[in-house]
């Protein structure tokens, strides 16, 4: 009668020790610091910078083609839909610090200012870049993804990115960025 109580206990306690959560479980959702999030938009104004420039040098030069803005649009569909997944990766912040938001908010409308400054100059040359809708669409939907995730890790910050870009919700709009205007809500 005795071995039964202990073997009940024994089961019991392994119950417990088996519903833990796993290291394995730990590495699925990490809790995110303004630090963590501001790397991952570090990271994305890294690969910005070699890209948005190849695309200005591009347009200035007059050499802006489908073959030739195509892979760089592309590459920068990619280094935005990678900073989705980064944030992904990280949970939602519930105490920080007004100054770290700031931060953050000044960076992302820095990347989203450069990113709309060189597709702007995009436009005038649309005739030798049919496929020049559907590239924009697809950056679009990419920059709306990056910002919700950014919302929902720092809610209310897409406020201060949207007071920081409304000298650029022109060049938006004339873009068709409707996306990222809605998640901006300008």
């Amino acid at each position: 009668m005795f071995a039964l109580r202990f073997a009940s206990l024994f089961l019991l306690s392994t119950t417990f020790v088996s519903a833990s959560p796993t290291s394995a479980d730990a590495g699925l959702a990490v809790r995110a610091s303004t630090a963590d999030i501001q790397t991952v938009f570090n990271t994305l104004k890294g690969s910005t910078d070699t890209i948005l420039p190849q695309i200005t040098s591009l347009v200035s030069g007059g050499t802006a083609t489908d073959e030739t803005v195509t892979p760089l649009i592309n590459d920068l569909t990619a280094a935005l839909d990678t900073a989705t997944a980064s944030l992904a990766t990280l949970s939602p912040i519930e105490l920080r610090k007004r100054q770290s938001d700031d931060e953050i908010a000044e960076l992302v409308a820095g990347i989203l200012t450069d990113v709309t400054n060189a597709l702007d100059g995009l436009l005038g040359t649309a005739s030798t870049i049919p496929a020049l809708g559907g590239l924009l669409a697809g950056v679009d939907v990419s920059l709306h993804q990056v910002l919700l995730g950014l919302e929902i890790l720092l809610a209310g910050v897409l406020n201060l990115v949207a007071n920081l870009l409304v000298d650029v919700a022109g060049l938006l709009r004339s873009l068709a960025l409707g996306l990222t205007l809605a998640a901006l809500g300008l």
